[in-house]
């Protein structure tokens, strides 16, 4: 009996329990081997939605800032050799004014390459940014994941799909100058994706690896420092499994931003470039409100403004200067109604965090409102009163928001998972909305074409706004009427071009580059006596442009006063004394005064100055010619025609 006791009781329930475990592990491994699968297949249809609705770009030119930063820059048409240079020069040291407060050299070196590289075709720059914008877009879908611990896969990919198709990026894709923000914005992600991964492993060279990329940020745009704010929000609230990792992160985080602004400090005061400049009234003209009241809520209605565009993003203009944007005081319903909203998504905010410290629509809340402080003009001002390409980063926090909405609001649940994208009214709305994002954005694209193109479109939509009309009229003034065929063709163009600056100026009359195109304009008609009132106009309103000075000096030596020409070119050398063109146009003078030896030490003093400048190696042709010297005629005519490297 005790045999048979014993028996019975000798029991082996593990034997079949392994094969139920080995079940259960494989079907894990299976589910999230799909579940991998499908996160990959979202973030190749992200990138591919993200190309192509930007792929008519692909026929554009350069459009506004392209020019100073890119086919007109003295540094970044040198190609692959100005890489040390630029590294070491502020932001636009290649344009005409020598020093400036930004330095965003990441960028600089990606045009410097691909316009040597590609044959200073713009349809590299664009393709650059089309291919890096899709990767902006992916690594916001992956970081969507990872914050929500990949249980909200559908919420991840409706906010990616947002971001990618909204209109109100279309300043960043469609603008080459802007890559400084796509690479920010690339960099940023790329950053927080790599760091989640470390909350998870611990391990030292994703943590190094994260920080570098947060270090390229920064060396993109300056504007990522709002990320010092963001990223102890992400790491100690929402990711927070290890405190120790989330301080490794913050520290790591504030250290990048220590060097980066140690790097900036050294480049910019080399250039004594290290100080705050003045925001004129035209750049932003919030820098001379009627009064402090109604500076502030100008202020909170651009803030309004904002939100309306990404409701609604309808009209898109380049250009938000004075009067697009109308001074206002609280009794204007919309700065009231402004006012209302924010303080609501402010409340809103806090008691959702009080529910719960993770609370994912406060996380969406938070980071808008972080990211738009910045460009908000209400703790200092910046350069501009309002910019499309502000939204960049503050536009996430929007489409999460709307993503979560979706789940929690229209599906009453927010444990849909990627049931969400199953339902057929949220269906729905994502086709429609995606299909009209898509409709506007690509149409949008096409307003990029050039400047002619943008501006003109963009002062149907905003005929108040000064500068956009000086653009238009500029543009039309010296781009279009230089390409027509006959002086008459040519002269009725340039009136048309004085026009719209005469447009601008009845906007804001001190408008002091209006006035200076207007100068240029009559100057090109051979209406000398036109161009003079207006140049001398320009610089009582601003008697420190060198570029006027100097164009005034061409206005005296068209009318053979030489000595007073020169006098004004040298007084734009004080101003800027790398200023090519007024040693340029210094020598000529001396050559059209039979001062021979003046004008070549002149005019090599502007070789030296920039030996890409063409106008010298004219000038000096012309010279050589003058004395009969036909060998160094050829060798400057030639080198005149060649390519800067």
């Amino acid at each position: 009996m005790a045999n048979k006791q014993n028996k019975k009781n000798i029991q082996r329930p593990a034997a079949p329990a392994r094969p139920l475990q080995a079940k259960v592990s494989a079907k894990v491994s299976e589910d999230g081997k799909k579940g991998l699968n499908g996160s990959l297949k979202l973030a190749l249809l992200l990138g591919i939605l993200s190309m192509a609705v930007y792929a008519n770009t692909l026929k554009n030119g350069y459009a506004l800032d392209d020019f100073n930063v890119i086919k007109e820059n003295s540094i970044v048409t040198r190609g692959i050799s100005a890489i040390p240079e630029i590294l070491a020069t502020p932001y636009r040291r290649g344009w005409f004014v020598t020093t400036n407060d930004l330095y965003r050299p990441l960028s600089l070196t990606m045009f410097a390459t691909e316009y040597q590289l590609f044959d200073r075709s713009p349809v590299a720059g664009h393709f650059f940014n089309i291919l890096f914008f899709a990767g902006c877009v992916i690594l916001l879908f992956y970081f969507i994941q990872g914050l929500f611990d990949n249980k909200k896969p559908a919420v991840a990919f409706v906010t990616s799909l947002l971001f990618a198709l909204h209109p109100i990026h279309t300043e960043v894709v469609a603008n080459i100058k802007s890559r400084d923000e796509i690479m920010c914005f690339f960099f940023a992600f790329l950053s927080l994706n790599i760091f989640l991964a470390y909350m998870r492993t611990g391990k030292m060279k994703q943590l190094i690896l994260g920080c570098v990329c947060f270090f390229l940020s920064l060396m993109s745009k300056e504007t990522v420092i709002t990320f010092l704010a963001i990223i102890p929000i992400i790491f100690f609230f929402y990711r927070n499994e290890n405190k120790k990792y989330a301080v490794n992160i913050s520290i790591g985080a504030i250290v990048m931003a220590i060097a980066f602004l140690g790097v900036r400090y050294s480049v910019l005061s080399a250039y004594n470039a290290n100080t705050t400049s003045d925001v004129s009234f035209i750049d932003n003209m919030l820098s001379a409100p009627p009064s402090a009241a109604a500076g502030f809520a100008t202020k909170v209605v651009i803030l309004g403004h904002y939100l309306k565009l990404l409701f609604i993003p309808y009209p898109l203009i380049c250009d938000y200067s004075y009067n697009s944007i109308p001074f206002v005081t609280f009794s204007d319903i919309w700065a009231l109604l402004s006012l209302v909203v924010y303080g609501f998504l402010a409340w809103f905010c806090v008691s959702r965090l009080l529910k719960s410290s993770k609370d994912p629509m406060a996380f969406a809340i938070i980071f808008y409102l972080v990211t738009i402080s910045l460009f908000s003009n209400i703790p200092f001002l910046i350069g501009s009163p309002m910019a499309e390409r502000f939204m960049f980063f503050t536009s996430v926090g929007f489409c999460l928001a709307v993503a979560l909405a979706i789940e929690k609001w229209l599906l009453k649940s927010d444990k849909a998972e990627m049931i969400m994208l199953k339902n057929p009214i949220v269906m729905t709305i994502l086709v429609t909305v995606s299909i009209a994002y898509s409709v506007i954005t690509v149409n949008r694209n096409t307003n990029w074409f050039d400047n002619y193109t943008l501006f003109k479109a963009d002062v149907d939509k905003a005929p108040n706004d000064s500068r956009l009309t000086y653009y238009l009229g500029t543009e039309i003034a010296t781009t279009v009427a230089g390409q027509e065929k006959t002086p008459e063709a040519t002269k009725k163009t340039v009136a048309q071009g004085i026009e719209y600056l005469y447009k601008s100026l009845a906007v804001y009359p001190d408008y002091s580059s209006a006035h200076a195109s207007i100068g240029n304009a009559y100057f090109h008609i051979q209406q000398n006596d036109s161009a003079e009132v207006h140049e001398k106009r320009a610089l009582e309103l601003n008697p420190k442009d060198a570029v006027t000075i100097n164009n005034l000096a061409g206005v005296y030596f068209s009318s053979n006063k030489y000595p007073l020409a020169i006098k004004l070119c040298r007084d734009a050398l004080e101003l800027n004394p790398q200023y090519v063109n007024a040693y340029s146009n210094i020598g000529l003078c001396y050559l059209h005064m039979g001062k021979i030896d003046s004008a070549l030490l002149s005019l090599y003093k502007a070789v030296s100055v920039d030996p890409n400048f063409s106008g010298s190696y004219e000038n000096l042709a012309l010279t050589y010619k003058a004395i009969g010297q036909m060998d160094s005629v050829k060798k400057y005519e030639a080198r005149a025609k060649q390519k800067p490297f």
